[in-house]
């Protein structure tokens, strides 16, 4: 499943009205402001716009890329119709995703075609990989977007980077808000949100999801999610406890010969799945690392994953392609950082350590970041020691170890016009183990990019030497890792209005041909029609907004003990509607609405076509 990421202009959520990360030629026309519906709703709620000091936001980096940067608010990311955080990417030139079929199956990013160099932090937190049968990849399914009011992606030379803020309340007036959405497949979604500021800048919040869903051969299932804040924030203080619990469940899952759908022959099922992950942390921060001036945090955070599947016999395990000895686990980890940054002379400087403590064992990772930009030109720098990273063995390809891995990077734009962006970013990867570490690898990127009105219209070559890609055994025990030599892909995008109210999102790539995780052609395209109609609604009270988009790519192969075997042809249509009567949004959209039948993965058919609508609700106490 892949959903065009989407921006959105039509509504503002309370939220969200902080500004994002900088970058001067890369901004959003979105603006947060003061709308005119709130101004009316002080008439009855005096205290509505009322709102005290933020609690701390971790660290986003610099985004040196030619054109728009990969970044959604809060708003954008509901209004985006992506359900997962692998939809939302689906438009980052480099990223793959896959999946087994609908929203409870496993779904794993890869960045050229290594799902290895994908990395993704919550609240400054690395969210590791801890399910032992994900292999040291990650599950983006069960990354919980709804709790984001904030998404950057950072496109670095070596790897994906993508940073997710949580939620924050501001107003000391309670906010609720209440979401209902329903659909084919028994596809339900209930979530709520309370959250409110204190006098004394006390902050409470609580919000709650529930989803099901069935498919056609296995592979449903249920996630019930809570989470919590508990702090305080006054002037540039602020202290905070955070905690967010999952209860995950999925049915096994057959295989399906596509030619025939006939399960029949189609290969191992993936193994059903009960499990619990539990995510919290308490910090202390100074300043805001978007404000320009000094800023530290103390987190310490505590991670667990337990697996309630039932247990089987080894003959069965085995049958079913399940990694015998990782059936029943738990597994935690404990992560402790420290960061501070500060700006000198227009130099952003900044610098991390985060120390991960598990199975009694201490690792620590620093990294350092520093960043300079002005009119006509940003430079920004970056470097990590000792990060674990997930790698094969070529003498024993199914067995994935754990290595450290470190990363310099850096990057350069220059804008010699207002309507003109170049940018050059290198990267090389590392690692100082041993045994079984992965061969030393250096990506290069460069991309130009042109503005026409607040289009962007831009292209880019990127190219990585030799590298042992990681396999997408999550899936099948039998899909292998595969050494690839020198890969070089090229891509255009078209991103930012076109006329008026119409606005294009599109990404195409092309990789030369097609390697083991990655296909040869990928396309992701989007337009769209967004406005407010101020001639009739100038109190900002009604939005309308609805697109259509276009998702192709070509076969895929998969390494497995028994050769490769490719994935088919995906070419899947998509439409939505969305439409805003002052703090109530009804929405409607339809997933491959053409119902083409193709797999991701092979032999895994993805849903034909699904209908998801419902609403959106929020009410000021």
């Amino acid at each position: 499943m892949a959903h065009p990421a989407r921006q959105d202009t039509t509504a503002r959520d309370s939220t969200a009205r902080d500004s994002l990360a900088r970058d001067s030629t890369a901004r959003d026309s979105t603006r947060h402001h003061l709308s005119k519906t709130d101004s009316a709703l002080t008439s009855y709620h005096p205290d509505t716009v009322a709102v005290r000091s933020p609690v701390a936001r971790a660290e986003n980096p610099p985004t040196v890329g030619a054109g728009r940067r990969y970044a959604w608010d809060r708003q954008a990311i509901f209004s985006s119709g992506a359900l997962t955080l692998a939809d939302l990417l689906a438009t980052v030139p480099g990223f793959t995703g896959f999946s087994a079929g609908w929203i409870s199956t496993p779904m794993v990013g890869s960045y050229f075609g290594d799902p290895a160099r994908v990395r993704v932090f919550y609240d400054g937190v690395e969210l590791d990989a801890l399910d032992p049968r994900l292999r040291h990849t990650i599950d983006l399914a069960t990354i919980q977007l709804w709790t984001l009011e904030e998404v950057v992606v950072e496109r670095g030379a070596s790897e994906l980077r993508v940073y997710l803020r949580s939620w924050r309340a501001d107003h000391t007036t309670p906010a609720t808000r209440l979401d209902l959405s329903t659909g084919n497949d028994n596809t339900n979604v209930f979530r709520g949100f309370y959250g409110q500021r204190f006098a004394g800048g006390e902050v409470l919040q609580v919000a709650a999801q529930n989803f099901t869903d069935i498919g056609r051969y296995g592979g449903g299932g249920s996630e019930t999610t809570v989470m919590t804040r508990l702090g305080w924030a006054h002037g540039p203080w602020s202290f905070d406890a955070f905690g967010m619990r999952y209860q995950r469940g999925r049915d096994v899952e057959s295989r399906v010969d596509l030619s025939s759908e006939d399960t029949v022959g189609a290969g191992l099922p993936l193994p059903n799945l009960q499990s619990t992950r539990t995510d919290a942390y308490i910090r202390a921060g100074y300043g805001d690392p978007d404000a320009g001036k000094f800023w530290a945090q103390l987190v310490a955070s505590s991670l667990a994953f337990q697996d309630h599947s039932v247990k089987v016999d080894t003959a069965t395990a085995l049958a079913q392609g399940l990694p015998v000895d990782l059936v029943d686990t738990n597994v935690s980890e404990s992560q402790y950082i420290a960061a501070a940054g500060i700006t000198l002379l227009g130099i952003h400087l900044s610098a991390t350590e985060r120390l991960r403590v598990a199975n009694n064992v201490a690792t620590s990772s620093p990294s350092a970041r520093a960043s300079l930009e002005t009119g006509l030109f940003a430079i920004s720098a970056f470097a990590e020691a000792n990060a674990p990273s997930a790698w094969p063995t070529a003498a024993a390809p199914e067995r994935i170890f754990s290595v450290p891995v470190s990363t310099v990077e850096g990057a350069v734009r220059f804008t010699p016009l207002p309507f003109i962006s170049l940018s050059a970013t290198a990267g090389r990867q590392f690692s100082s183990a041993a045994t079984n570490a992965p061969p030393t690898s250096t990506t290069l990127r460069g991309e130009a990019a042109i503005r026409v009105g607040q289009l962007w219209v831009g292209g880019g070559v990127m190219t990585r030497d030799t590298a042992l890609v990681q396999g997408l055994s999550v899936y099948d025990t039998t899909f292998l890792p595969a050494a690839e030599g020198r890969v070089t892909g090229r891509y255009a995008t078209v991103r930012g209005p076109l006329w008026k109210i119409f606005r294009g999102d599109m990404t195409a790539t092309d990789w030369g041909s097609a390697g083991p995780y990655r296909p040869r052609y990928q396309v992701h395209g989007e337009l769209s029609l967004a406005t407010e109609w101020l001639k009739r609604f100038p109190r900002h009270t009604f939005a309308i907004r609805m697109w259509g988009g276009w998702d192709y790519r070509s076969e895929t192969p998969f390494p497995t003990t028994l050769g490769t075997i490719d994935t088919h042809v995906e070419e899947a249509f998509s439409a939505g509607l969305e439409i805003r009567v002052l703090q109530a949004t009804v929405f409607w959209e339809d997933v491959n609405l053409n119902g083409f039948p193709y797999d991701v993965v092979p032999s895994f058919l993805m849903p034909r076509q699904i209908n998801v609508y419902g609403v959106r609700w929020a009410f000021w106490n």
